[in-house]
């Protein structure tokens, strides 16, 4: 139960976040006022207008054109096959394991574990490969920062969209390691019962903040593919906030 109202408070923030992320840098209104307190109820309003008019768009065959148009299918072919298996294993790892975390007090079972511990080794092997050939381009050396209470300001940090991309990338590495541990640590004779217990929980909590973080990616990323082909004002995609 505990597991269950933790993850849908991190999703659910994490998706109100991307979607103020997106009406705070694309909305007129947003910068209208001064008063967060009128910045909030414009921001309601228009995330409910959002969601209805998603709601009217969103439907299989555009979400089928939506996935036809993945930059991943213009890919060479091995590559094409190394993100098909990476991406395929991760939904199915989410959504079987999510699924029975949360609806299913008994957990995960049956074919559907069987297929889980299969998918979860072809996610960690396609993990390693994209670490080692695309993690390069998720590397970013900051400029030196002076000590002072201007580090306090997210401007001077350097909290930017690109930035919190690369945050969330590493992340899903770590959390991907840390799943990978935790799934082949219990097999072997080492963990008691307290070991085990603990071990299976530590698995649910790396797995969350796996979706967190490729939650945040792919959201960000989505946002900036729509702002360079939207024209300004637009809003695109079948889903998108």
């Amino acid at each position: 139960m505990v597991f269950t109202i933790v993850t849908i408070l991190v999703l659910g923030g994490a998706f109100l976040g991307l979607a103020l992320h997106r009406f705070w840098t694309t909305r007129e209104e947003a910068k209208s006022t001064i008063l967060y307190a009128e910045i909030m109820k414009k921001y309601v309003a228009w995330l409910a207008l959002r969601t209805i008019q998603m709601s009217r768009k969103a439907s299989p065959p555009a979400w089928w054109e939506y996935v036809k148009a993945l930059p991943m299918w213009r890919a060479a072919l091995l590559e094409k096959w190394l993100y098909i298996c990476f991406y395929g294993s991760f939904l199915y790892l989410a959504a079987s394991g999510f699924f029975f975390a949360v609806f299913i007090p008994r957990g995960l079972f049956g074919y559907p574990l069987v297929g889980h511990v299969m998918a979860g080794g072809l996610f960690a092997v396609c993990l390693v490969i994209v670490v080692l050939f695309k993690g390069r381009d998720f590397i970013s050396v900051p400029k030196p920062a002076h000590l002072s209470l201007s580090l306090l300001d997210p401007r001077k940090m350097g909290i930017t969209p690109a930035r919190v991309k690369l945050w969330a990338f590493w992340l899903f590495v770590l959390a991907g390691f840390l799943l990978t541990l935790s799934a082949l640590l219990p097999m072997l004779p080492l963990l008691r019962t307290g070991g085990q217990r603990f071990m299976f929980e530590f698995h649910r909590y790396s797995a969350l903040s796996s979706a967190l973080a490729a939650m945040v990616f792919a959201g960000l990323e989505l946002f900036a593919s729509l702002r360079t082909a939207a024209p300004p004002g637009g809003e695109g995609s079948p889903g998108g906030i």
